[in-house]
């Protein structure tokens, strides 16, 4: 049996129009830290994390202190969205899960958010077949992923509100 625990990013603060380069923020270094002390790294044999700094900086300083692999995918990054903010941002994210196969403003379509981190997941079980790992990602990819494998794409939204910052799902694949 192969375990994974998704773990998604701890809070960040927005600066500048880019959320990919957020960091932090003082709350989600406080979660990172937090995320440090759990149990469940005992067991996990490697780490893999989106490239994008954020996910990255949640943990890094596990990995470094409990000397496990980390390593980076670019499959694992969140949704692409344009640097356009918007006041509605959960109306914004409702409308993209609504109509997947859409490009919703420039945003990546949810459909093929979707694909990308459901062909991630297959590659990197098989790369790590057997092994405890820990994915690090993003709330639109993460909710994506949960709602397929539990055949909830009609909540995805609902999974997305309660997947927190730093919060870690168990996956367990036979």
């Amino acid at each position: 049996m192969t375990k994974v625990y998704l773990v998604r990013h701890a809070e960040t603060k927005p600066v500048g129009n880019d959320a990919a380069l957020w960091p932090l923020s003082e709350l989600g270094e406080a979660q990172a830290r937090k995320l440090a002390s759990q149990s469940f790294w005992a067991e996990v044999q490697a780490i893999i994390s989106s490239d994008e700094p954020k996910a990255l900086a949640t943990v890094s300083a596990i990995a470094l202190e409990r000397k496990i692999p980390l390593h980076t995918h670019h499959g694992l990054r969140e949704l692409r969205r344009t640097s356009l903010w918007l006041d509605d941002y959960e109306a914004r994210v409702l409308d993209v899960f609504q109509k997947p196969a859409l490009s919703i403003e420039g945003w990546e379509p949810a459909a093929d958010a979707h694909a990308r981190i459901l062909a991630t997941l297959a590659e990197l079980l098989l790369k790590f077949e057997g092994q405890p790992i820990a994915v690090v990602s993003h709330g639109l990819v993460l909710a994506l992923l949960l709602a397929s494998v539990n055949n909830r794409m009609g909540q995805v939204f609902d999974m997305w509100q309660q997947f927190g910052f730093a919060d870690v799902v168990l996956m367990e694949r036979e």
